[in-house]
């Protein structure tokens, strides 16, 4: 039986005072929330300045992904694994990436693109542990699964839509009909072919861009011309090749422009660093840059992001070339000086030695210091539980925060010899407008990021490491 209204009440009216009564009641439940998503269409302060400045529009919230983006599907991919012949005898595993995190997703990536083009299943790739101890140590021999650094479900499916004849095992012992008899060949993948370019030489840029440092669709047959020396009659059993360590060789705009842009989505971060990232990037909001849209690629004229390279391995590996840029008063000088550019509300700094920050913050807060702006690190905007889970993180995990945390940033600076530093300014480069980025006046420049350095230095990283 329908509930029937009392006489002279009209059902319009009836129907907004209940709309009423009900979001008054929510308002009392929920503890009279002042603030509104920005999002929302009648939040009549979104977009503009709340009239209570000292509330917050982004309380932070662990159960938002900021970085949580769709698993790959791209018909770049697709076009490139349609056409390769594949090899069901030719197994390829990858157990050397080392370094930090620009070099091994750079090595991860080259490892999956030589399987490609060699038709050859993958085991998942590992990675080399850093000396806890001793972060200069690199190369310890210990090693790790992927997912130390990577959401392993998230490639695996990525591939499966992408490149789904790419097959890949989830470890040695799922290598079909193995024979222990003979045993793995060991490869560096850019030995197989002649070089245009030498790697340590100064090619030029045009050159660089476009072939880089040798010409991949020589590389299959190269490669399998190389495999001969290894045959065996009536061999049984599939041929294992472990791929060394080959992450700035292989000329990443051969395979055009929208295979370039995809590529480096096969890999995304594992979740719990993708967690801490967004409750950095939300504490800098509540605390700095309140009204802020969250779901943006990046925020203008929110934090300006600090690549400060003057941490121990730094250092111990500076190369002749990379002095000048390699010292603590260039970096500050120049970052501090880029400050303004962005109009920013804080400096937040990416540096592994806490005490190095302690000078730069010093630097930037100096009464005489035309910039005099607060600089945090992801160790001040994490409190509690998230702090407890980020110091249990190791040091190249950590590393990740800061990766992700740069990649929003309204504007971001870094030096040349940082991989680092290289991974993300390529892959921002791609939101910028300002598309003529190697001709100075800095080794990388457009509207979002700049890398100091001698301009057209380090062209490798330019040309060899994908977005």
């Amino acid at each position: 039986m329908a509930l029937e209204l009392p006489a002279g009440v009209n059902k319009r009216y009836a129907t907004l005072a209940a709309i009423t009564i009900s979001i008054f009641w929510l308002w009392i439940v929920f503890d009279r929330p002042y603030e509104l998503p920005d999002n929302i269409s009648w939040n009549i302060y979104s977009g503009a300045t709340k009239p209570t400045a000292t509330t917050s529009t982004h309380a932070i919230d662990s159960t938002v992904d900021l970085f949580d983006v769709p698993v790959l599907e791209s018909e770049a991919l697709k076009e490139v694994c349609y056409e390769t012949h594949w090899n069901k005898s030719l197994v390829f595993t990858c157990d050397e990436s080392a370094g930090g995190i620009g070099s091994i997703r750079s090595s991860v990536l080259h490892c999956i693109r030589y399987a490609v083009a060699a038709g050859a299943s993958l085991v998942l790739p590992s990675i080399v542990l850093r000396n806890a101890s001793d972060i200069s140590h690199i190369s310890t021999g210990l090693k790790t699964d992927l997912e130390y650094m990577f959401d392993v479900p998230y490639f695996m499916h990525s591939v499966r839509l992408s490149c789904p004849g790419l097959n890949i095992l989830e470890s040695k012992a799922k290598i079909k009909d193995l024979n222990t008899e003979y045993d793995a060949i060991s490869l560096l993948p850019d030995s197989v072919v002649n070089f245009t370019n030498p790697i340590h030489g100064q090619p030029k840029l045009e050159k660089v861009i476009g072939t880089s440092f040798h010409d991949p669709i020589t590389w299959r047959a190269e490669f399998y011309g190389w495999l001969r020396q290894f045959y065996i009659k009536d061999r049984k059993g599939p041929v294992v090749v472990d791929l060394e360590i080959s992450h700035l060789q292989y000329p990443v705009a051969s395979d055009g422009e929208g295979f370039a842009l995809d590529f480096g989505s096969l890999l995304r971060f594992r979740a719990d660093v993708r967690g801490l990232a967004t409750q950095v990037i939300q504490g800098l909001a509540e605390q700095y840059t309140p009204n802020i849209n969250l779901t943006a690629d990046y925020y203008p004229n929110a934090f300006f992001g600090v690549h400060l390279r003057t941490e121990k391995d730094a250092a111990e590996l500076r190369l002749a070339q990379d002095s000048t840029f390699s010292s603590f008063e260039t970096q500050s000088r120049l970052y501090l000086d880029q400050t303004p550019q962005s109009q920013p509300s804080v400096i937040y700094v990416s540096s592994g030695d806490l005490d190095e920050v302690a000078k730069f913050t010093l630097e930037a807060t100096k009464n005489n210091n035309t910039v005099n702006i607060p600089v945090v690190t992801k160790f001040d905007l994490l409190k509690g539980v998230a702090l407890a889970e980020l110091n249990a993180l190791t040091w190249d995990q950590q590393a990740m925060v800061d990766f992700l945390v740069m990649l929003k940033a309204s504007d971001f600076a870094g030096v040349g010899h940082s991989g680092f530093a290289w991974n993300i300014a390529l892959k921002r480069h791609t939101l910028a407008q300002q598309k003529k980025y190697l001709d100075g006046p800095q080794m990388l420049s457009d509207d979002l990021s700049q890398i100091y350095g001698n301009v057209r230095g380090y062209p490798e990283f330019a040309a060899c490491i994908w977005p």
